[in-house]
This record gives structure tokens, C-alpha cells and sequence, in this order.
């Protein structure tokens, strides 16, 4: 079996060869340690302007390498590079230094043995290093995932995950955008007709090399509008409950702070 594992990078000059090297390092790894008997890599340089296109190339031997001239998103990137495949299973790493790549073969075994359509590393654990302002988005976004689904999903946009082709195909539409991510979780969450069983397990999550591209409030805002937007599509009464609820909470404790509860 097949797998695919799909590296947007966009100006991840820093730590580009790193990981592809820790990628190529991780393929004997990954097939002795789980039931993949090949794994393909692709690196997206998504209209970097830096050197990240020029260092990827150095590796073409051994990858392949597609090169955007312009930036078409996170989402497009990874999205590109998996019709562009034949893998039974599709994967994506984030370029940043910040996942091991041989932590795919715990997330494939995963995949088997839970009879899994979407496997995904669950960042927040006690041994997380991801920021704390990001933290705390995170667990935002995925307590109110998991109170509109009635599934408990502890990360809702983690940049480590594996999908099989079949579950890829009805989980579609998805966004170009960073807010991917949280959009197949939701999707796979939500849509009872996309039939998709979405595990998620505890992995290491380091420190990135670089910058990070997320923007922590025009990012929140899409994260949170399209978790919105998908439950509305999918779960509107659940989500309707769900606002009514924090609306009368909110107009209780408002009554109360202003002037008491009758007595």
C-alpha cells in the first residue's frame, strides 16, 4: 500500500532540506513499522520567494517537486500535489520542522487497526511545545467541534495527518486556505454522509524552525467560520440549540452582573 506524503512549503528556506531529508530518513521506518509497503514524497513550494524552490531541487532525485509561481494556499498545495497521485493513502507534513515523519508510521497503524478513514497527531499533550496563545485557539475550536458533533476532538487543525483516497473523495469540497485543516475535521465530523471515522493520538509537537505563517486573528476568524458554516450546512439544529444556549447564558449573567437575579 501506497502512501503519499504531501510538503507544502512557502518560504521554508530554513528547514525545507531538513525535512526532506528527515522524510527520505523516515521511508524505511515508516514501511517496517506499519502494513505501507511504499512512500512517495512531494514538496509544493507555494509561491515561496525565497530560496525554498532551489534548495527542494537539489532533492529531486529522490522526491518530487512541484513549484507554484504564485501563492494558491496551504489547502491548494497539499490538495495539488494528492490528485497528482496514485497513493492509496494521502499524507501531508508541514514543512516547519515542527512533526517527525516517522511518527506516520504510528498514525498508519492507527489507520488499520482502528478501521480509521482519517488519522490525524493530536498536538496538545503535555510535552506540546506550541505556543500558548495557539493553544488556547485550538482548544476553543475544538471544544465547540465537539460540542456540535457529540465527538470529542482534542485538535481540531493539526499539520500531521493521513486520509485514505476513498474518504479524500467524499470528504470535497475543502478551502485552499490554512483553514483546511479544520475543515476536513469538521466535514468528517459532521457530515454523516461522508461516512469518514476520524481518530486522533497523542504525538510529540516541537518548536518550528522560521516563521510562522498563521496570523493568529484573520486564521482564528476562518477557522471558526468555517466550522460555522459546515455545522450550519450539516448540524443546523444542533448549532441553533447550541447559539440559543450560550445566548440565554449570556443574557443570565449579563441580568446578573448589572443589576441581580429577582428575588
Amino acid at each position: 500500500m501506497k502512501l503519499l506524503i504531501a510538503i507544502p512549503a512557502l518560504n521554508e528556506e530554513a528547514s525545507i532540506e531538513d525535512i526532506i531529508q528527515r522524510c527520505l530518513d523516515a521511508r524505511d521506518e515508516i514501511i517496517g513499522n506499519s502494513h505501507i509497503t511504499e512512500v512517495d514524497i512531494t514538496v509544493v513550494s507555494d509561491g515561496s520567494t525565497d530560496r525554498t524552490s532551489e534548495l527542494a531541487h537539489r532533492h529531486t532525485d529522490k522526491i518530487q517537486l512541484i513549484v507554484f509561481k504564485e501563492n494558491r494556499g496551504y489547502g491548494a498545495a497539499i490538495q495539488h500535489a494528492w490528485q497528482d497521485s496514485d497513493a492509496d493513502l494521502l499524507a501531508f507534513l508541514d514543512a516547519d520542522g515542527t512533526c517527525d515523519p516517522r511518527f506516520f508510521a504510528n498514525l498508519a497503524r492507527a489507520l488499520r487497526d482502528e478501521h480509521a478513514d482519517v488519522v490525524l497527531g493530536c498536538r496538545l499533550n503535555a510535552e506540546t511545545k506550541m505556543p500558548l496563545l495557539r493553544q488556547t485557539g485550538n482548544l476553543l475550536f475544538a471544544g465547540l467541534l465537539t460540542l456540535l458533533s457529540g465527538r470529542r476532538i482534542r485538535d481540531t487543525a493539526s499539520g500531521m495527518r493521513i486520509v485514505r483516497r476513498e474518504a479524500y473523495n467524499r470528504l470535497r469540497p475543502l478551502p485552499n486556505g490554512l483553514h483546511f485543516t479544520p475543515a476536513m475535521s469538521a466535514r468528517a465530523l459532521l457530515d454523516r454522509e461522508a461516512r469518514a471515522k476520524l481518530v486522533e493520538i497523542d504525538m510529540p509537537y516541537h518548536e518550528r524552525v522560521g516563521d510562522s505563517k498563521l496570523k493568529a486573528g484573520r486564521d482564528g476568524l476562518r477557522f471558526l467560520g468555517v466550522i460555522t458554516k459546515t455545522a450550519l450546512r450539516y448540524r443546523p439544529v444542533r448549532l441553533a440549540t447550541l447559539l440559543l444556549t450560550t445566548g440565554v447564558l449570556t443574557l443570565g449573567v449579563s441580568l446578573y452582573f448589572l443589576r441581580g437575579f429577582p428575588k
